[in-house]
């Protein structure tokens, strides 16, 4: 019996390789017994396949468990009479964690893993661990990342979102944490001033005052983040979501792309653009990136592949504008790059073989069907009670519902029925500017076989249970 915390500090793969390593070392787990199968471990929990291959692998390395061709992995002989059992360095258990169970999840952060090719990673994934020889482990690996799988995104980054950048200008990060503690290292405190999107991602507001930046929210229209309102701003990072505003969905127009750019030469000042799920869009093609049309060097690009592949692979990136790159190389000379090189080795091989455009185009294909039914049910059925913002893109909605109760008494009622909704409240700084009746509608973890069962059950709280 394993407990995983998907809120702890630490990663899926890690918490599982320590209860693992407990299990063995306290005798619980017998020399010579076999673990449990890779698919059947993930599908019991829930949870990616690759974390439980990372777990093994890391068991592997540090001996104990050993793998046998064709049958699995089994525990190694080891003389535990001599092992001190370390104590656990996570908790397992979430204190605000509650009894609730729901029988319809509308998450907006995990993945809905029935459109994954597991086959094709497990297999780039094997591939790359064949090439992990002895002389390949002999020295450290470069600190932003394998030289191959940056020159091979630099070209993807080119032709999908337009952005324009040398393999030297990718930094690979382990998430978008580490990728805003970066750029925070690059900017003094004291001289420079943090703006960001209201409401925008409540991650970021959490890092960026982590490292001591004071936060200065800026609006949110319907064509974007508000130009008049940034103009008094000088020496500001600003950070934006323009090709899907997160949460409410809308997209920077072109106009005021146009205008924010000259805002950052004309203030000094650096836009860090969040292009968090850039691949799905359903009806059109993507934006293209506000860095593709920077001729002036004042735009941060972050991207990650958490909603692309798994937010378990912990694989995210910086792409730096190059008068920043003096400052990042005297600060980080020593670094080494965070995401193991297993990993890199296989995402490299995976993009190589271009399974990850088929896996992509797979994707979006799995998306739009839910996309486009929670779109049609809610226009059918609910279009006098609700309405949605955001769509076209993205993995979730804002569902808008005329009601006079308030975003905590809305989730309880849907709670009350089974149903896990979320509030947006948390996403706004000013919070009193935050409408009292919208609620944040992930679909992109629910089986598309349980929407028609699931909005049936909402639609029913809708319009019988709201004041």
């Amino acid at each position: 019996m394993f407990v995983l915390n998907r809120k702890s500090d630490s990663y899926l793969y890690e918490q599982l390789y320590e209860q693992l390593k407990q299990q063995i070392l306290s005798g619980n787990m017998k020399a010579g017994q076999r673990l449990p199968a890779t698919r059947e471990l993930a599908a019991e929990y829930q949870i990616s396949r690759n974390t439980v291959i990372n777990a093994y692998y890391q068991l592997e390395i540090e001996g104990y468990i050993k793998p046998v061709t064709g049958s699995g992995y089994y525990v190694e002989h080891l003389p535990l009479t001599k092992v001190s059992i370390p104590k656990p360095t996570f908790f397992p258990y979430d204190s605000e964690s509650t009894d609730m169970t729901y029988d319809y999840i509308f998450s907006y952060g995990d993945l809905d893993y029935n459109c994954y090719n597991s086959k094709a990673w497990r297999k780039c994934m094997l591939d790359a661990y064949d090439t992990l020889s002895l002389k390949d482990n002999a020295a450290y690996e470069e600190s932003q990342g394998i030289s191959n799988l940056r020159r091979i995104l630099s070209s993807y980054l080119y032709l999908s979102r337009g952005v324009k950048c040398s393999a030297e200008q990718i930094i690979f990060t382990s998430g978008h944490q580490q990728s805003l503690n970066i750029i925070a290292n690059l900017f003094s405190y004291t001289d420079w001033n943090f703006a960001m999107e209201d409401p925008g991602y409540n991650g970021t507001r959490h890092t960026m005052k982590q490292n001591h930046f004071h936060i200065t929210p800026i609006p949110v229209e319907n064509d974007g983040i508000s130009i008049k309102e940034l103009q008094n701003l000088f020496q500001t990072l600003l950070y934006v979501t323009p090709s899907h505003q997160f949460p409410m969905g809308s997209v920077l127009s072109i106009t005021k792309r146009l205008q924010l750019l000259e805002w950052a030469e004309k203030n000094n000042g650096y836009i860090i653009e969040d292009d968090y799920d850039s691949e799905l869009r359903y009806h059109n093609r993507p934006i293209p990136s506000l860095q593709s049309i920077d001729s002036g060097n004042r735009t941060i690009y972050l991207g990650t592949f958490s909603k692309s592949l798994s937010p378990d692979l912990r694989i995210a990136y910086i792409v730096l504008p190059m008068p920043l790159w003096a400052s990042y190389r005297e600060k980080y000379l020593y670094a080494n790059c965070t995401v193991p090189t297993l990993l890199q080795l296989t995402l490299t091989k995976y993009m190589e073989s271009g399974e990850y455009q088929r896996h992509l185009n797979a994707m979006r294909t799995h998306y739009r069907k839910k996309h486009d039914y929670i779109r049609k049910y809610v226009a059918d059925y609910l279009s006098d009670k609700a309405a949605l913002l955001g769509e076209d893109s993205g993995l979730h909605f804002v569902l808008s519902i005329q009601t006079r109760s308030n975003q905590t008494e809305l989730i309880d009622v849907f709670a009350r029925n089974k149903i896990q909704i979320y509030p947006t409240e948390p996403f706004w700084i000013n919070k009193a500017l935050c409408p009292s009746n919208q609620l944040l509608l992930g679909f992109s973890a629910i089986p598309m076989k349980q929407l028609p069962d699931a909005m049936g059950c909402l639609s029913e709280v809708i319009h019988t249970q709201l004041k």
